[in-house]
């Protein structure tokens, strides 16, 4: 019975050794898999400055400088660390400290803007009560804004073409509606 401890003792003691004399190289690396960018400079950080204050100043995107020196969340960087900025634009910059450049960017583009979004035509008609294009037959578990969708249409309208129907959550199965 006593042995039973030493054993799970001897076990763990192992497999930790093991562990630990595993190359680090085994770990996939992850710094060859993300893109490098075109580097527009370097800055060597000051104290008080961040990634967004740093991105401001240059008018590149933070995520960017952040996966060009491989810095993980929560984005840490530490005075006199030297960052290689790359030259991806950041347009709609939010407001914010700005750091004072260290070297003089180039000027972005103006982006294309989009064009404007088309305005609907013209709401069509509703159609006159009594002019009916289906007629259809309630089923259990139907709701009159499922069946005015399935028609194309709107559950006002279909209220309107069935004046019997004065609340729209209370239909019932087997009743017939005009759908105009």
């Amino acid at each position: 019975m006593k042995n039973v401890p030493r054993l799970a003792v001897l076990v763990v003691v192992l497999a930790m050794s093991v562990v630990a004399a595993l190359p680090v190289s085994a770990a996939p690396d992850r710094a060859s898999d993300l893109p490098q960018y075109q580097v527009i400079g370097q800055h060597s950080v000051k104290q008080g400055e961040w990634i967004y204050c740093i991105a401001r100043a240059y008018k590149v995107s933070p995520w960017t400088i952040a996966e060009q020196n491989h810095i993980p969340w929560p984005y840490y960087v530490y005075p006199d660390q030297v960052l290689q900025i790359p030259g991806v634009p950041w347009y709609n910059i939010p407001a914010g400290q700005t750091c004072a450049p260290q070297f003089t960017a180039p000027v972005w583009p103006t982006p294309t803007p989009l064009p404007p979004t088309p305005t609907p035509g013209p709401i069509p008609p509703t159609p006159v009560p009594g002019a009916c294009r289906y007629y259809h037959t309630v089923r259990w578990g139907q709701t009159l804004s499922g069946i005015a969708w399935y028609y194309g249409t709107t559950s006002q309208a279909v209220m309107q073409a069935n004046p019997s129907i004065v609340n729209p959550n209370l239909i019932y199965t087997g009743q017939v509606l005009c759908i105009p």
